[in-house]
């Protein structure tokens, strides 16, 4: 569609003659006020996706912001029933128009997304949004809003510093973000900690899959040379620092679905809780530190390692998460990599072996996850998961695979202890040939745990809180342990 005829038509401003209602009128804005998070910006990640609404923002870059907004709004339009609104503000609004008094919507937001939104609040008395010439921000929202009520006082609602011109010329100045610098001001929320809840949204809890880094010391017997610890340690760090940033570029593009989602809509990023350009900042910041780190700490394989897994996660964020099989397939890998990092950090020969033992294995847990959201999806039989490529129909398929690659794991981990039994650098290698039994048992176990819906979405990050798994993975280390310093006399 042409971008001029496409703006053309929005003129709407949705600014009435007169207003409804007797008393001092109280004026909201909607982004980070009203609501949670900037509509304007959401819609531009979601926008920039789709090669042709791109395409328009491009041509629109020289006509200002006003522009960008219109075809944002009539391309990528809101879900206003999704978004998160302030209980503090509606409280205000709704206090407000019991007293009978005029509430108007005052947004620097697009006249289309002010109206979605106010056809879930409830009717505004005035709504003052951009249009395809006018910005409503700032001084430009203050002229219209003088305009409307041609004179009379307001009390004002905002968020940021564009907001203290009308603030210094409200009756009374309400805040949910930075103070306002006007005397008898009225905060209805304090501002969230954005270091507090950058460190939720970069969810360090799951930097323990990452310990996979130090799967080559352990195999290799060099679990005791200091140096050798020390850069299995930097690896930790650098994988830590980069899986967080991804965490961050990940919640930003899943917003809509995680919105939707019971449990996910209250991350810091979909809840708004945390802004999209500070998490993107982050983010930036946290894939350069890893990588420099890794490139100078580690040296060059190091760092090839690492980007190859910041680039595969980049991918599977945006598009391969909801591609079926090939989504499955990439979480095996990016787990499987974890590995080679580790193989870099120390500098020791690739195990073909124990590469091909990790891919099967987690590509077994890759279709638990997928298995257990199927089970889980209230969704028709033939109907696609959020983001996801799988119908609810193909849960069937879903588990016959993952329990296939299961037992595949298991073979493969038999003729990976063969091989380290075969080298001269174990004490007790015979007892190597016990692994296998510990990890079928294990992985019997979680297949049947999550047919039962005992297992909640993640099985890595299950497994690491179930005590039964931890001790699976402790009589692991244990046989590992004892066929490296124990010589087998010793034992019996």
């Amino acid at each position: 569609m042409n971008v001029e005829k496409t703006m053309a038509s929005d003129q709407d401003d949705t600014r009435p003659n007169a207003l409804r209602g007797d008393g001092v009128a109280l004026v909201v804005d909607l982004d980070n006020t009203l609501i949670r998070g900037d509509v304007a910006i959401e819609a531009l990640v979601r926008g920039i996706r789709r090669v042709a609404v791109l395409l328009a923002i491009l041509r629109c870059l020289l006509a200002g912001p006003a522009a960008i907004k219109t075809v944002l709004a009539r391309r990528v339009p809101v879900d206003a029933a999704r978004l998160s609104y302030r209980e503090e503000v509606l409280g205000v609004i709704a206090a407000a128009r019991g007293a009978g008094r005029p509430v108007i919507l005052a947004t620097a937001a697009h006249w289309r997304t002010a109206r979605r939104v106010a056809a879930v609040v409830g009717p505004f008395d005035a709504i003052i949004a951009s249009s395809r010439r006018h910005n409503r921000k700032g001084a430009a929202k203050l002229a219209a809003i003088r305009a409307l009520l041609d004179g009379r006082a307001f009390d004002y609602v905002g968020d940021s510093s564009a907001d203290r011109p009308l603030w210094q010329a409200a009756r009374t100045a309400y805040t949910v973000g930075i103070d306002t610098g006007v005397s008898g001001q009225v905060r209805l929320a304090a501002a969230s900690g954005t270091l507090r809840m950058l460190a939720k949204a970069a969810r360090p809890h799951q930097w323990a899959k990452n310990i996979l880094v130090l799967v080559p010391l352990i195999t290799s017997g060099q679990l005791t040379e200091p140096v050798q610890i020390a850069r299995g340690l930097v690896a930790f760090v650098c994988l830590s620092l980069i899986a967080s940033s991804i965490y961050l570029v990940n919640d930003v593009l899943d917003i809509d679905a995680d919105r939707g989602h019971a449990r996910k809509r209250y991350r810091p990023i979909a809840w708004g809780a945390l802004t999209i350009p500070t998490a993107l900042a982050a983010a930036v910041v946290g894939v350069s530190l890893g990588l420099a780190l890794g490139g100078i700490l580690l040296g060059p394989a190091s760092l090839v390692a690492l980007a190859g897994y910041c680039g595969l996660t980049l991918a599977y964020s945006i598009r391969l998460k909801a591609a079926i099989i090939a989504d499955v397939l990439t979480l095996a890998c990016l787990y499987t990599i974890r590995i080679i990092v580790g193989i870099a950090a120390i500098m020791v020969p690739v195990s073909f072996w124990l590469l091909l033992f990790s891919i099967f294995l987690f590509l077994s847990l890759g279709y638990l996850k997928r298995y257990v959201e199927l089970r889980g999806s209230t969704r028709a039989a033939h109907e696609l998961l959020s983001g996801r490529g799988y119908i609810p129909s193909d849960e069937g398929i879903v588990a016959m695979n993952g329990v296939a690659a299961g037992m595949v794991s298991i073979l493969v981990l038999a003729l990976f202890a063969e091989a380290m039994a075969r080298g001269n650098s174990y004490a007790s290698p015979a007892l190597l040939w016990l692994l296998p039994l510990p990890l079928l048992y294990w992985l019997n176990r979680i297949w049947m745990m999550g047919r039962r819906g005992e297992v909640d979405s993640d099985p890595v990050a299950f497994a690491l809180t179930d005590r039964t798994s931890l001790a699976v993975g402790a009589i692991l280390a244990a046989i590992l342990l004892a066929a490296k310093f124990i010589p087998f006399r010793a034992i019996v």
